[in-house]
């Protein structure tokens, strides 16, 4: 290659690296009006951007949260709204305080009949005491069931507001459609909503009580979740299918650990339930060999001992079947 040809390439080179640098330099300085330019207006407009978003929505998030908590703190639950509370999560149609004095009541009966029959005082404490527990056990698993229907009940809800709410209904449309197609206990929930919105009430703050008087978590997310969408803005049908979502998540989780669990309940019954059986049939069989239990103090004393040590073992078995997650 010439010097010549040297040259004129350096200088072909050099006139494109300056003519890319001033069309570089140009493009840049273009972005960066557009940028501020755009800047402005969104803010003339009163929009903001992603960051700031995020920002507002997690303090909108801890607002709530500490407002909450507050309100929560201030408010002391009295006896009698733990007992209405207890009635509700259990379903029962009678007041509460007439079920539990039934349940004493039936408990005092039995534990006098053994009194007049001669079979000692402590064998009627151990049997009022068992139909005490038996009366809190049961108390027990119609919470729980309960509870399960609620959790399912609310996916599906949370699946026909977003529904209603694509369709074009108000947020209020959409709640009074789950109280038509819902039964207890998430339908007259919502529909007492729906009744207090006729008559002047804020949704926010209807919500609000709702969420707190059946102490459901998901249901308190979700009243926070519309109380920000509300306040900030949104599409609160996403949002509905995010929780049904992470719902249906916890659900199958939850179905999930009953299976791994099952063997450690059925042990659990199977133990607490054999001596119960023997010891009805030894009194279908041979009445004369344990009348022994009845008719003196030690065997009295060991009847009475057995039963707390089931109930005891009852308990920390079923400790020991629950999985925290």
């Amino acid at each position: 290659m010439s010097p010549q040809q040297l040259v004129n390439m350096v200088l072909m080179v050099s006139v494109f690296v300056l003519v890319f640098s001033g069309w570089t330099i140009c493009v840049v300085l273009w972005v960066v009006q557009y940028a501020r330019r755009r800047k402005r207006l969104r803010k003339r407009m009163g929009y903001v951007d992603d960051e700031t978003r995020k920002t507002d929505t997690l303090q909108l998030w801890r607002d709530e949260y500490q407002a909450r908590r507050a309100a929560a703190a201030q408010k002391k639950e009295t006896f009698g709204e733990r007992l209405t509370r207890l009635g509700a999560e259990a379903g029962w149609k009678s007041p509460a305080h007439s079920v539990i004095l039934s349940a004493i009541g039936l408990a005092v009966l039995v534990s006098v009949a053994p009194l007049l029959l001669g079979c000692g005082a402590l064998i009627g404490l151990a049997t009022g005491g068992t139909i005490l527990v038996v009366f809190w056990t049961i108390t027990n698993w119609r919470i729980d069931q309960r509870k399960a229907l609620f959790d399912r009940q609310l996916v599906e809800s949370l699946g026909i507001a977003a529904r209603a709410l694509r369709a074009g209904h108000p947020l209020v449309g959409a709640f009074q459609s789950i109280a038509e197609e819902i039964g207890d206990p998430v339908g007259p929930i919502f529909g007492e909503i729906c009744q207090e919105q006729a008559l002047g009430l804020d949704l926010q703050d209807s919500i609000r009580r709702m969420a707190d008087v059946t102490r459901n978590p998901d249901l308190k997310l979700f009243a926070t979740a519309v109380s920000i969408q509300m306040g900030s803005g949104g599409n609160l049908a996403d949002v509905m299918d995010s929780l049904s979502a992470v719902m249906r998540t916890r659900i199958r989780l939850n179905r999930r650990v009953r299976v791994l669990t099952t063997e450690t309940r059925m042990s659990r019954n199977v133990l607490l339930g054999l001596p119960i059986v023997l010891f009805l049939a030894m009194n279908i069989v041979s009445p004369q060999y344990v009348s022994v239990m009845y008719t003196t103090f030690v065997g009295q004393a060991m009847l009475v001992g057995t039963i707390i040590a089931m109930l005891v073992g009852a308990w920390v078995m079923a400790r020991l079947s629950i999985l925290r997650y």
